[in-house]
């Protein structure tokens, strides 16, 4: 039980309460929901496995002072709570993100930030939303991380400019963020004094890449620098996400083609990762309906492993609907994908589904 105080949420008690497995409601002794909490948070501690509700008046508690939750296992406990929502249906995606910026501006746990961050750029942003929002969205989480790179140097002991350093490259889509990255790709020197290490320069580089802000010489001269197995890795994985039909048409080449078979498992991998790209959806359009059958081609003729690592690191999670979903679940009952790639499939299906039917219930929210 949480009351509300200047300061945020103070914790009034906790009590253990056992749930019998069979149990449809479980009671609270009257006395300690006298006066009423302005929150009321199941699993505080986060000691069982489960799935947890809130009230309306705890869900409204928290959605306008989830960062004053003092203990952090608490917050994150909270914003898995709303996460949660979203995933179900209950919340609208925009909301997360609007959640994200409204409270991560005073978080201190970097592991909260990076968490939120990532959920909301690459789920939300990249899979919930429609296109019509999503740059909104992202323009909303580069200010957010630009917010966090404001801080005072002191109330960074623990890294926090760092995750808003990654989060603005990944969400960089308008022309100042474009030219922030090219200035720290050409500095050397990121904010605060941090340096560029290879791996957040391949970051910038993979993010320029797909907005279309790097020339394919620049491209190849940063990977004639970086001969490491990492560079490399992360060479194939920009040029597969050039925004051009010549290098998806490279790509595809690489990941389907039984012929081509020179690709590690690691840069196969790289590879899948760098062609779906939301960023490019009307260029990938026509590339969608051709990925079920080729991956149940690829299954046959270039064997399970591979079939898996395409499966998994491949899949068009951004094109999430009707279409995809029904192209998907016919691949999964064709008989074309067994065992552990069925399986595997059949994961990556169900995330498409949910993802679709968010968009389609946040599009009639809209509407």
């Amino acid at each position: 039980m949480y009351d509300a105080s200047p300061d945020g949420l103070a914790c009034r008690t906790r009590l253990p309460v056992l749930v019998p497995a069979d149990a449809v409601e479980v009671g609270l002794p009257p006395e300690a929901v006298r006066p009423e909490p302005a929150l009321l948070l199941p699993n505080d501690g986060d000691v069982s496995y489960c799935k947890i509700r809130l009230d309306p008046g705890s869900l409204a508690a928290v959605t306008t002072s989830l960062g004053r939750i003092p203990d952090p296992l608490n917050r994150a406990l909270a914003w898995n709570t709303v996460r949660d929502l979203v995933r179900d249906g209950e919340l609208a995606p925009q909301r997360y993100a609007e959640l994200a910026v409204r409270h991560l501006q005073a978080e201190t746990d970097t592991s909260i930030a990076g968490q939120v961050l990532a959920y909301a750029r690459w789920t939300v942003a990249d899979r919930y939303l429609a296109a019509g929002r999503r740059a909104a969205a992202l323009a909303d989480i580069a200010g957010l991380c630009q917010d966090l790179l404001s801080r005072p140097a002191h109330d960074d002991r623990d890294g926090m400019r760092l995750v808003a350093v990654r989060g603005l490259i990944d969400s960089a889509s308008r022309g100042a963020d474009i030219s922030g990255l090219r200035s720290w790709l050409a500095s050397g020197q990121l904010p605060a004094g941090l340096d560029t290490d290879s791996r957040l320069r391949w970051q910038i580089l993979l993010r320029l890449t797909v907005l279309g802000a790097i020339e394919a010489a620049e491209l190849e001269r940063e990977a004639d620098a970086d001969v490491t197995a990492a560079g490399r890795l992360s060479a194939a994985r920009c040029r597969a996400a050039v925004g051009s039909e010549a290098a998806k048409r490279a790509a595809w080449t690489a990941m389907f083609d039984d012929r081509s078979g020179a690709e590690s498992g690691y840069q196969l991998a790289a590879i899948a990762q760098g062609v779906w790209q939301a960023d490019q959806a009307e260029l990938l359009a026509r590339y969608v309906p051709r990925y079920f059958p080729a991956l149940a081609y690829a299954a046959v003729r270039r064997g399970p492993e591979v079939a898996r690592v395409l499966c998994q690191h491949g899949f068009p999670h951004h094109a999430a609907d009707a279409g995809t979903l029904q192209a998907a679940q016919e691949c999964l009952e064709g008989g074309g994908v067994t065992g552990s790639l069925a399986r595997l499939l059949a994961d990556q299906v169900e995330d498409l589904r949910r993802s679709a039917g968010i968009r389609s219930a946040a599009g009639v929210r809209a509407g």
